[in-house]
């Protein structure tokens, strides 16, 4: 809490007289729910935000409609089943001056490739290397055949920075972007301002800049926008949106954001090493109840990873909530309900969590099944969980986040190397199924794969799928030319203006 008033305390002081003289017209305020948390580590949401600026391109590209389309890459073509060369761009310069050719831009990878923490869209796990090919085409070399890497390459993650960027492992994007606007001053846990890419090679920004602030906590956010002290304010829950539909001077775009709250379960670790102590606690959930009550309708129910408008999401799956079934389970366990004390991690930059978890913890209370809750920051609980250290643990999960489909989601949580199993889930089988989708280069054969995968992840409950979430961003009647990115890839846009 101390962090979050301090960052409104600031927020506020920056947007007094010294903002007001700047923010006529051409420069824009705008609220954004992270910080600056790892120094610019590519592995982490340091790479969304430099792309939410304006500043980080990479080959490709996800536009707002996720369709794959050229940026630094004007074209790829896969030579081989483990092979793609991108052709670059050209007349493109980094804002230091220094050209985007195949040197430059190999560099940018193979640092990826060698960081301490390598980003789950490019790691070695999966690419063999990156090389120049003459002054124009990069190839890369994947360790099995991948038809999805340029969908893999449009993530912030996969960022090409100039040379200068990157010194003794360390990252600094001032100055190193090809964007429509250069990042010039960086405060990482209050702000950041940029300045617009008079050199840019696309369309030239209407915005002279703009200043960035970070406050995590989402009440604070709205706060802000609807007292006009910001004229942007990104992710904001339903329940604080409605706060703002009143307003006529704010609009809202609603994100139609691919992502799903869930409730994750230490599967290597007993009780929930026993799939029908997971299926128990799978039936004992209501999720329609939990939507009803925690967010008053205005999400959806999960009944697994994806909703079934999505187009790699089953069609027939129905709700599991059976109290009877629960206690059954547990009855064909051999686990004596009054046995089981649990605990629950979840993040406090998540209002609506602390309510979430209270609502888990009533209701498998309801079968006997105690749990104790902490609520932290998100940093603080992060490494037990990586590290097998929790039962159970509140995760907002964008399934689209390092691709344009499913597959990156599905390989870095439910492999048996994933960089992201934090339910430390190991089956052979499952591994072999999700490498089979790397392999399929027609997309309309991947859609079908990840269905069949999406049920097995349900019906072994590996994972407690909760609500489909919605969110929204506000913004004032003034901008013109905003539109939320459902991958909260883009912010700051050549079109986006101010009056």
């Amino acid at each position: 809490m101390r962090i979050n008033a301090l960052a409104v305390t600031l927020a506020a002081a920056l947007s007094g007289p010294a903002l007001a003289q700047n923010a006529g017209g051409s420069t824009i305020r705008v609220v954004d729910a992270w910080q600056v948390r790892t120094g610019w580590d590519m592995a982490s949401d340091d790479a969304y935000l430099g792309s939410r600026a304006g500043c980080y391109e990479s080959l490709t590209r996800v536009d707002f409609d996720l369709k794959l389309q050229p940026s630094l890459a004007t074209s790829w073509t896969q030579t081989s089943p483990t092979t793609w060369e991108f052709t670059l761009r050209d007349n493109v310069k980094f804002q230091d001056g220094e050209p985007l050719n195949a040197a430059n831009t190999a560099n940018a990878l193979n640092n990826l490739l060698k960081a301490a923490t390598p980003a789950r869209a490019f790691s070695p796990k999966m690419i063999k290397s990156v090389e120049a090919v003459g002054d124009k085409v990069v190839r890369i070399t994947t360790n099995e055949p991948s038809a999805l890497l340029p969908l893999q390459l449009a993530s912030p993650a996969t960022t090409i920075l100039s040379p200068g960027a990157y010194k003794d492992g360390k990252i600094n994007p001032i100055n190193a972007c090809t964007g429509p606007f250069t990042i010039t001053q960086v405060d990482p846990t209050q702000r950041m301002t940029v300045k617009r890419n008079e050199s840019y090679w696309g369309n030239k920004p209407v915005l002279a800049g703009a200043e960035i602030r970070f406050i995590t906590d989402a009440n604070s956010r709205a706060t802000q926008v609807r007292s006009g002290e910001t004229d942007v304010a990104r992710m904001i829950p339903p329940l604080v949106a409605t706060t703002l539909k009143k307003s006529s001077n704010i609009k809202l775009e609603q994100v139609n954001a691919p992502r799903t709250t869930m409730l994750l379960l230490n599967n290597k670790k007993a009780p929930f090493d026993n799939i029908k102590v997971r299926q128990a606690v799978q039936a004992a959930i209501d999720t329609a109840g939990l939507a009803a009550a925690v967010y008053e309708g205005l999400v959806q129910p999960a009944t697994g990873p994806f909703p079934p408008t999505d187009p790699w999401g089953p069609k027939d799956q129905k709700p599991t909530y059976d109290l009877a079934k629960a206690k059954g389970l547990l009855a064909e366990a051999g686990v004596k309900p009054e046995s089981l004390k649990v605990n629950l991690l979840a993040y406090s930059s998540k209002v609506e969590f602390k309510d979430v978890a209270a609502v888990i913890q009533e209701q498998l209370k309801s079968i006997g099944i105690q749990v104790d809750v902490k609520v932290a920051e998100y940093n603080a609980i992060e490494p037990d969980m990586l590290a097998g250290n929790y039962d159970m643990a509140l995760m907002s999960r964008g399934y689209l986040t390092d691709a344009a489909e499913p597959a990156s989601y599905l390989n870095a949580d439910y492999t048996c190397g994933g960089g992201f199993n934090i339910s430390h889930y190991c089956n052979p089988e499952m591994d072999a199924k999700i490498k089979a989708i790397y392999q399929t280069v027609e997309p309309e054969k991947r859609m079908p794969m990840y269905q069949e995968i999406a049920k097995k992840v349900q019906a072994d409950a590996l994972t407690v799928f909760l609500v489909h979430e919605t969110l929204y961003d506000a913004y004032s009647a003034k901008v013109k030319n905003y539109r939320p990115h459902p991958l909260n890839y883009i912010t700051l846009t050549p079109a986006l203006a101010i009056n």
